[in-house]
């Protein structure tokens, strides 16, 4: 609880200056998806995501989604990226709206937008959900996805796309290239997908440009991680991450290549944040280091970091 009054604490903020080694990417929260606690009372993230931007060499924020946009908005000016998570959340409700969560993270999606147009160098990185949340984001469409099949609990290949010169992934080794291609070393787990042609019917090609592309069941080509072409946007359909970090799933990759692609992966939006110009006076006290995480098997997560749902939900309906 010590950590929640901090994240809603207002602080001085005393001169601006980046202490030595000083790296920051706040991590966003999702509503919780496990039985145990009540989405309406918690939200969550996995602590693998903690130790993904560890490895590159990172400190994490916590960031609530349900924060009201001021201290949401204190936070973002803060940190030098942010990091979508995956998840199970809805994106509409019933009446066909978009839900809180969508609606924040279209908020947090527009301000890191905007903070790169005034010159200020500022990453975002999404993974699974994360990935889909920001194609709806960029397009304000929240029905874009469609159904994948047999998307769940598989290690996949991921096809580059042509001759397209990626940002992401432009110092990989030609060996991991060709592993990523061909030896199923990325892990997905993914009830929705984001076909090729969504980039056409909803002028998503103008925003972002796939990167690579794998194949469901069914034989249909979908985008397997994305990324703007002038800003420092990037997200995987796929879990790298759990590769590294995560053992209770018996099926995922944790061979070698696989490990060095998260590593690659860890590196690169690391080093991207590192372009970010934010400082934030006084981090110890919203670190990670402040929370305790859950361990809790049945998730399918070896640990996981639960935080108390914040009342201002309505705050994220207005602008």
């Amino acid at each position: 609880m010590k950590g929640i009054v901090l994240i809603l604490g207002v602080w001085c903020l005393c001169e601006s200056l980046l202490v030595a080694g000083q790296l920051t990417l706040g991590i966003i929260t999702i509503p919780s998806d496990v039985s145990e606690y009540d989405p309406k009372l918690w939200s969550y993230f996995p602590s693998s995501y903690v130790k993904f931007i560890e490895s590159g060499g990172a400190q994490v924020v916590p960031i609530q989604y349900d924060l009201p946009r001021e201290n949401l908005t204190y936070l973002l000016e803060r940190v030098n990226g942010v990091l979508l998570t995956g998840g199970g959340s809805a994106f509409l409700d019933d009446q066909g709206n978009p839900t809180p969560i969508v609606l924040s993270i279209q908020f947090i999606v527009d301000y890191i937008i905007n903070e790169n147009r005034n010159g200020n160098y500022y990453p975002l990185w999404g993974t699974c959900q994360g990935f889909q949340v920001i194609a709806m984001a960029l397009t304000h469409n929240y029905s874009i996805l469609s159904n994948c099949t047999r998307c769940i609990d598989v290690n996949k290949n991921n096809i580059f796309n042509g001759d397209y010169k990626s940002k992401l992934f432009a110092s990989l080794p030609e060996d991991l290239h060709e592993k990523m291609a061909g030896s199923n070393i990325s892990y997905f787990w993914h009830h929705y997908k984001l076909d090729i042609s969504a980039f056409q019917d909803h002028n998503l090609s103008s925003m972002v440009t796939p990167v690579t592309y794998s194949i469901d069941e069914a034989g249909v080509k979908y985008v397997s991680s994305l990324e703007s072409p002038d800003l420092p946007i990037y997200a995987t359909q796929f879990h790298q991450e759990i590769s590294t970090f995560e053992w209770i799933d018996d099926v995922a990759n944790h061979g070698l290549d696989a490990v060095r692609l998260q590593q690659y992966l860890a590196n690169f939006v690391v080093n991207e944040a590192r372009k970010n110009r934010n400082t934030f006076p006084d981090v110890q006290g919203y670190l990670i280091d402040s929370f305790s995480a859950t361990v809790m098997l049945s998730s399918g997560f070896t640990s996981m970091y639960m935080f108390p749902a914040l009342d201002h939900h309505h705050d994220l309906i207005t602008n």
